[in-house]
């Protein structure tokens, strides 16, 4: 999500808005949105609904969280590019910004290793632990 939050200005200059959506508690992505500065809105979807029907559900982690994923929706709701990630391949809020500048969406789009810095393995250790 930082990724998406320095590259916020960018996209949103695109006339595209960034929501992310979590399987946590509305508090816990209140405080995870707080702690990263987030510029948009973390959506709470604790019941799994949403995940499920987008088939996006990783059930092997932490009881069940949803996979790294990057969806572009037009106005008319119809799907323009989806991206359905690992957690060590990524593609990137640049790259996204690019397809959204370039109005064209095609796959596969690039993706990027991720190495998670030393402050997202505390906080995923500290969610993990808080569950």
């Amino acid at each position: 999500m930082a990724d998406y939050r320095d590259h916020y200005d960018e996209i949103s200059a695109t006339g595209a808005d960034v929501v992310a959506i979590s399987v946590d508690r509305p508090e816990q992505s209140e405080r995870l949105r707080r702690e990263l500065g987030l510029p948009f809105a973390i959506l709470s979807d604790a019941d799994r609904c949403v995940v499920k029907e987008w088939d996006i559900l990783n059930r092997r982690e932490y009881g069940g969280i949803a996979k790294p994923s990057v969806f572009v929706i037009a106005t008319g709701r119809n799907v323009l590019f989806s991206s359905v990630d690992s957690v060590r391949s990524r593609i990137g809020a640049s790259e996204v910004a690019q397809m959204l500048r370039a109005n064209t969406f095609e796959h596969p789009a690039h993706r990027h290793a991720y190495t998670p810095r030393f402050n997202d393995t505390t906080r995923a250790l500290r969610n993990m632990f808080s569950r």
